[in-house]
């Protein structure tokens, strides 16, 4: 089978696959257990933010979870949360323990696709509310339910609720190892404890802190302890364990419309009642200077700029043809980002077309702007400085969470929350 024909199945089954075909068997992290879910968002409700990250004292919604479904029929869907530990295994505590209200919530905001090639159903939910509202500070597995019945599950996503009890200044500089100054970037923190009668006896056995670089679960680091103890302040200042490749400004490619001329767009056309896209093909950048672009932090903006209003349910989805130019290498590429789910995903798996000497993928994606890279599997995940280099001085968001053992009950509280870009004034 010729390679184009052979993409276009793979996406076509991506696209519409059969429900029931994920294991839904529960995973503490962020997953889509039915592979007609698309285009899932869990983002702060006033910035848009896609840390979800809220205070434990918030009375009004502070988080707005969107996804859709490829179907033309609606389903009954609801959502509850799973207290976690610092390393996201469930808590040993009930629900009555953690959560305020009957503890789940019904999604009743739904809306059909309108004027789309593609039929889809949107839904839209915010929280926390009267129903549910967490008690406890920490980490929560947000997860999205069918019909009451706890395991049909659709959806799950990692959220954290803050109980400050001081705040956490973080800096970076270049990497201390003189060997990767040039490629990687070395964040250091400290926690400041303001609340004199909150007591932490144990730091070094009960004191966590993960760092995330751009929100990203897969390359965070947690096995950080503080190094040094002054009084009320807590200093994370290790010269090794703390270092992240800078790697490089995102890629970027804007379908906000399918109408006009759009960045990274080479030709769209319309083939079997569906919307094709073919973005301009890329090249390897590790044998490249560093150039400082404006790139999103792996994020996705979707929007549509056809539509004055921007309503979601008029924006179309369409498969995007990516080509990475280079020779064939003996493992696995995919494309990555908030695309992917920060998840490395079958249908995100690029393949080797002979003929026009390029890694190719066909992805269906909903109309936006966004942000990607390339990286090639490895046992631990994705390396992705081969293919996209690693400096130093690239801009990245990183997040510092400091959690804390409860003295009286067996579970993690998050105390601390900081958060770091590298180039704020750009």
């Amino acid at each position: 089978m010729p390679a184009t024909k052979y993409l276009f199945l793979l996406s076509f089954i991506a696209f519409f696959p059969l429900k029931g075909t994920v294991d839904s068997t529960l995973i503490y992290k962020n997953t889509i257990y039915e592979g007609d879910v698309r285009s899932v968002t869990l983002q702060q409700l006033q910035s848009g933010f896609n840390f979800p990250i809220f205070s434990v004292d918030s009375k009004n919604p502070q988080l707005k979870l969107t996804f859709d479904q490829i179907t033309a029929e609606r389903d009954y869907y609801q959502i509850t949360l799973i207290h976690c530990d610092a390393y996201w295994n469930p808590s040993n505590l009930i629900r009555a323990q953690y959560l305020d209200g009957s503890g789940y919530q019904d999604i009743d905001n739904v809306s059909f696709s309108n004027g789309t090639l593609t039929q889809y159903v949107h839904y839209e939910v915010q929280l926390p509310n009267d129903n549910m509202r967490p008690k406890l500070s920490g980490n929560y597995l947000l997860v999205v339910y069918r019909n009451y019945d706890e395991s049909d599950i659709i959806l799950s996503r990692r959220l954290m609720v803050l109980g400050s009890k001081g705040a956490v200044n973080v800096t970076f500089n270049q990497s201390s190892q003189i060997e990767f100054r040039s490629e990687q970037q070395q964040i250091n923190f400290e926690f400041i404890k303001s609340q004199n009668n909150y007591f932490i006896p144990n730091p070094h056995n009960d004191l966590k802190a993960v760092v995330l670089q751009n929100g990203d679960w897969m390359t965070a680091i947690n096995t950080l302890k503080p190094q040094f103890i002054k009084t009320n302040n807590y200093q994370y200042n290790q010269i090794i364990g703390t270092q992240f490749d800078g790697l490089n400004e995102y890629r970027m490619f804007d379908i906000r419309s399918l109408q006009t001329a759009q960045l990274g767009v080479k030709k769209r056309l319309n083939i079997a009642n569906q919307k094709h896209i073919w973005l301009r093909s890329n090249r390897m950048r590790s044998n490249q200077t560093y150039t400082n672009l404006r790139d999103y932090n792996g994020r996705i903006l979707y929007d549509n700029k056809d539509f004055t209003d921007n309503i979601p349910i008029e924006s179309d989805y369409c498969f995007v043809h990516f080509g990475l130019i280079s020779e064939r290498i003996n493992r696995d590429i995919y494309v990555y980002g908030e695309m992917s789910d920060w998840r490395i995903q079958d249908s995100h798996k690029m393949f080797y077309n002979e003929e026009s000497k390029q890694y190719e993928a066909v992805i269906p994606l909903k109309m936006g702007f966004y942000n990607y890279m390339y990286g090639i599997r490895t046992d631990d995940g994705l390396d992705f400085k081969p293919l996209e280099g690693s400096f130093s001085g690239t801009e990245n968001n990183y997040m510092v969470l400091i959690y804390h053992r409860n003295q009286a009950l067996p579970y993690d509280e998050l105390i601390g929350y900081g958060l770091l870009n590298t180039q704020p004034n750009r």
